[in-house]
């Protein structure tokens, strides 16, 4: 029976893509969730859909960016700040919280989550964005020490600059720039990123790891 993954973020730049590429969806049977089929905010909607799914495999992209001079920040920002702390950090606790206990009883679990370059290698203006995901990071860290005996893995995903997704939304002046600074001189492909999804799946050995994949931007 083919393992079945949950694709949260799945209906963005990155995940409409990742859920077309043969490597995933031929080996796998994928199920791609928008923000409009489940609000990972909401602990209860979260746990309604792992109630009534049986999930092997959880990828996590979904995100949302905030940017802003941590100095010129005002009362007026909290509103999009907490959206952006609510999506990027309880979203990710709710999904994990709620996909586990149906993964330590079967005694397989995949969890991977997306995490980002600028955690090793800031960008003005990103710090709450940044500081999300190194929590992520973080997080992996004890939910793979805490599953490990349940055959469960827990990594995170360092992203760098992919062709799609938060990458288009950058200013083009600065994204002509990040992309000079990048050594192999070019955005990272959907199918860079799918293989790298699919060895974290195949091989149990590799839990609570950060990967970079980012094109030597930062090693």
């Amino acid at each position: 029976m083919m393992k079945k993954i949950a694709l949260f973020g799945g209906t963005g730049g990155l995940g409409s893509k990742l859920s077309n590429i043969p490597n995933l969806t031929e080996k796998y049977e994928l199920v791609s969730i928008g923000s409009k089929d489940v609000d990972i905010t909401n602990f209860n909607a979260v746990k309604y859909f792992f109630d009534e799914n049986e999930i092997d495999v959880v990828i996590n992209l979904s995100g949302v960016n905030y940017d802003k001079f941590i100095h010129k920040i005002t009362e007026s920002d909290l509103i999009e700040i907490k959206k952006s702390v609510d999506v990027n950090i309880l979203g990710t606790i709710n999904i994990i919280t709620c996909c586990l206990k149906k993964m330590r009883t079967k005694g397989f679990g995949r969890i991977i989550l997306a995490s980002s370059v600028l955690v090793a290698k800031p960008v003005v203006s990103t710090s709450v964005y940044s500081g999300c995901k190194g929590f992520i990071d973080s997080f992996v860290k004890t939910v793979a020490l805490e599953n490990a005996n349940k055959n469960i893995t827990c990594n995170s995903i360092q992203m760098g600059y992919f062709d799609g997704g938060l990458t288009y939304k950058i200013d083009e002046f600065l994204r002509n720039t990040i992309k000079n600074n990048i050594p192999m001189n070019r955005w990272g492909t959907i199918d860079e990123l799918s293989n790298l999804i699919d060895l974290l799946i195949t091989t149990p050995y590799i839990t609570g790891t950060n990967i970079k994949i980012n094109g030597g931007i930062d090693f």
